[in-house]
């Protein structure tokens, strides 16, 4: 079957585009009258001719997509499908224009004679060193269904992990901007006023009313100065952060911090045993697996110490030794690394390795969000109390002097 981009009309006239499998045009047409669709313009694709050149491609699957795809590939390959009606069934169902044309240019590439990984190869959007090493790792050793699945577990709760980090802290939050700008609001526009009220009737006001006047003040002058200083020192920031010697310095500073440090330290462990532990029982070479492994670490401090590591077991050291002498990762994952080099399960200790520390990392994450919550409400609960105080104060005052 060949692959043929669409373009047609719907029974309401709207424009449907998308990507087709058919033997010739006309079997095309066929199929889109089948769905009530009206041809406009159809065009045979021709991905496969980059195959040739080895050309890389941009395209992006959607977020989220990868492990389903990955996943689905490996159940098809499970029920002993072939590789590319496989592919051909995951082309079928997919409902987006990307992940079409990536599938349909893997399968192309399958059936030139090309392997899976080096078709993945050529999306390094959307398939990532990890994925197309260990593909490679599957094909050659012949597992590439097992494969696949550890893949997509892996992916999926990366991904799980992420979407958690993202929600636990969403509502402190939209707590803490909600909650500036609403004080901010109160200082500029309604304290001024109510203090104007105060102040023509000559009423004597309260020390903390003053102190609110004052700050009021400062907001209203030199609040938005403020503002954009901050802009620029952030986006200064941000930029600064694209140079490497920055950016390394400021990992190493984050890792000091007591309680920031050891959470990184614990995140960026578990990631990388998690991956380490994925190509190894794919029989990807320890030193290879190690050198993929330290890509998949955001820490530029951490990833310089699992490069030299992967020099040191490249030269004969063992990789817990190595491990423990960079003084990053936590003695648990030593110990655990230690005892499968002696046993010989070294891919099952890793991955055990890796379910502790993501608990571990969960259960920081949790009990954080748990006192930031609280912390934020009762922050900005003083401040609006501290607001009506200072307002109401003097109109006590005056209710006094009236009596």
């Amino acid at each position: 079957m060949e692959a043929f981009e669409y373009t047609s009309l719907d029974p309401s006239g709207k424009n449907q585009t998308g990507i087709i499998q058919a033997d010739t045009e006309k079997h095309v047409r066929q199929l889109l009258r089948d769905k009530n669709l009206i041809p406009v313009k159809i065009e045979k694709m021709q991905e496969g001719q980059d195959s040739d050149s080895g050309k890389k491609h941009n395209t992006k699957l959607r977020t989220g997509e990868l492990p389903i795809i990955i996943r689905q590939l490996s159940t098809l390959l499970k029920a002993g499908l072939p590789l590319d009606e496989a592919l051909s069934t995951i082309t079928e169902q997919s409902d987006h224009k990307n992940s079409k044309k990536i599938l349909i240019t893997l399968r192309a590439k399958l059936m030139e004679g090309h392997a899976l990984a080096y078709g993945m190869e050529q999306f390094p959007k959307a398939f990532d060193e990890l994925i197309t090493t260990s593909v490679e790792a599957g094909e050659q050793s012949g597992n590439l269904d097992e494969v696949l699945l550890r893949l997509a577990e892996y992916l999926e709760q990366r991904q799980d992990m992420s979407k958690q980090s993202w929600m636990a802290l969403l509502y402190p939050i939209i707590l803490i901007v909600t909650s500036i700008a609403v004080v901010s609001g109160l200082m500029v526009f309604i304290v001024p006023k109510v203090i104007q009220v105060f102040e023509q009737n000559n009423a004597e006001l309260p020390a903390i009313t003053q102190a609110l006047l004052v700050l009021s003040s400062w907001v209203r002058n030199y609040g938005l100065a403020f503002l954009v200083v901050f802009m620029v020192a952030l986006v200064s920031f941000i930029f600064a952060l694209q140079n490497q010697d920055f950016r390394y310095k400021w990992h190493k500073f984050l890792l000091k911090i007591p309680v920031l440090g050891g959470f990184i330290r614990i995140a960026q462990s578990a990631r990388f045993t998690r991956t380490l532990g994925i190509l190894t029982k794919s029989t990807v070479p320890i030193v290879q697996a190690l050198s993929l492994s330290s890509k998949v670490i955001k820490n530029l401090a951490i990833k310089e110490s699992v490069e030299k590591t992967a020099a040191q077991v490249r030269e004969g050291s063992s990789l817990s030794q190595s491990l423990k002498a960079n003084g990053y990762f936590p003695p648990m994952t030593i110990r655990l690394i230690h005892s499968g080099e002696q046993s010989g399960i070294l891919s099952e200790m890793l991955e055990r390795s890796a379910d502790t520390q993501e608990r571990d990392v969960n259960q920081k994450l949790t009990s954080i969000v748990s006192i930031m919550q609280p912390v934020a409400i009762l922050i900005v609960g003083m401040m609006i109390l501290l607001i009506v105080l200072a307002m109401l104060l003097p109109i006590f005052q005056m209710t006094a002097i009236v009596n």
